[in-house]
């Protein structure tokens, strides 16, 4: 099968702040190819593509949790189908998506479907790709798309342009070594470990390398800032610097570029500082997708706890605790931080 030649494409990529980071790689290699690319994405989605030389242009939709409908957007599914697009195309098989990718007015439509997509969302589409690996890297499932279309290339990877005055910001916070740090996840609270073990891994860090400072930040809902000011009460270490707004994406990524190394969760931030090469510490509970989002290689410490929900198939934790990350040793994850840090951090 050769690849099809596109030289107007849109991709459909309705998802969060991680979900785009999979994103790019094929997006850069679309365009590559030779085709103009735009992009259907969320708010979150389009400031991070803007960092993309390779994105022409973004559709933004905005989505939250609950989301609307798709029919809600049929404003600008309307300015879409105008723009005559050779083709649509979506990496994430969700409804949504394949609604957007059905309804964009293209000449060939084209989504990966994940076998529990309802007849509505597939009704007009005029192609459909096989289930993916879900074993495989996100990024790699993503391309998988195209190279099951004909695609032989090679993985383009990520690039970024971000801006010189947040780059100049992040230098004007600190000159001396630091981590960035993100204890929320928006996606679930089930997938948090608790306050005061992040309290006592720093202590841990501190002990053997007190130069290091942290830099926390969240996504400025009143719930991910409430749990900072509560670690920075339990800290209470100036070494802890807390940024409550909201950063801007462009800021966010100059930030995880400039640290020594990120962090954190199964969250978004996460796969961003893996797309910037830096090295990760990250904490997760097993579940069926996890093998794709975690984090791979020599630069990566993911630490999984076992879940009884996995196994089970009920949720049991109460209070939006998880009992399962919470039987990982603060003392264990202290260790995990200082392998990640380069010599200068430790002196």
């Amino acid at each position: 099968m050769s690849f099809p030649k596109w030289k107007k494409v849109l991709v459909v990529d309705l998802g969060f702040l991680g979900d785009t980071v999979h994103s790019i790689p094929a997006i850069r290699a679309l365009a590559l190819s030779g085709a103009k690319v735009d992009v259907m994405t969320t708010p979150v989605g389009a400031e991070l593509l803007d960092l993309v030389s390779e994105v022409n242009r973004t559709w933004m939709i905005p989505l939250r949790k609950p989301s609307p409908p798709p029919w809600k957007n049929l404003g600008t599914l309307c300015a879409i189908r105008k723009e005559k697009y050779d083709g649509a195309i979506t990496f994430a098989g969700s409804d949504r998506n394949l609604f957007c990718v059905g309804w964009s007015g293209a000449s060939d439509r084209v989504a990966h479907r994940t076998g529990r997509n309802s007849w509505p969302a597939r009704w007009r589409l005029t192609r459909t790709v096989s289930l993916r690996d879900r074993t495989q890297p996100v990024f790699e499932q993503r391309l998988a798309v195209l190279r099951e279309l004909g695609w032989a290339g090679e993985n383009p990877g990520w690039a970024w342009r971000i801006p010189k005055e947040d780059v100049a910001w992040i230098h004007a916070q600190s000159a001396d070594p630091f981590l960035h740090l993100s204890i929320s996840a928006a996606s679930s609270p089930l997938n948090e470990w608790p306050l005061d073990d992040w309290a006592a891994s720093l202590r841990g860090l501190w002990q053997q390398a007190p130069r290091v400072k942290i830099f926390a930040t969240g996504a400025g809902s009143e719930r991910e800032n409430a749990r900072l000011r509560d670690l920075s009460a339990l800290v209470a270490d100036p070494r802890l610097q807390i940024l409550r707004e909201r950063l801007s994406i462009p800021r966010l990524v100059a930030l995880v570029q400039a640290g020594c190394a990120h962090v954190g969760l199964d969250s978004g931030v996460l796969h961003l500082a893996v797309a910037l090469g830096k090295p990760t510490v990250s904490l997760f509970r097993d579940s069926l997708g996890r093998p794709g989002w975690a984090p791979r290689g020599k630069n990566h410490q993911v630490r999984v706890s076992s879940c009884s929900c996995l196994e089970s198939g009920d949720i049991t934790c109460e209070g939006g605790r998880a009992r399962c990350l919470a039987q990982i040793p603060s003392a264990e994850v202290s260790r995990m931080i200082l392998h990640a840090l380069p010599s200068e951090a430790l002196g």
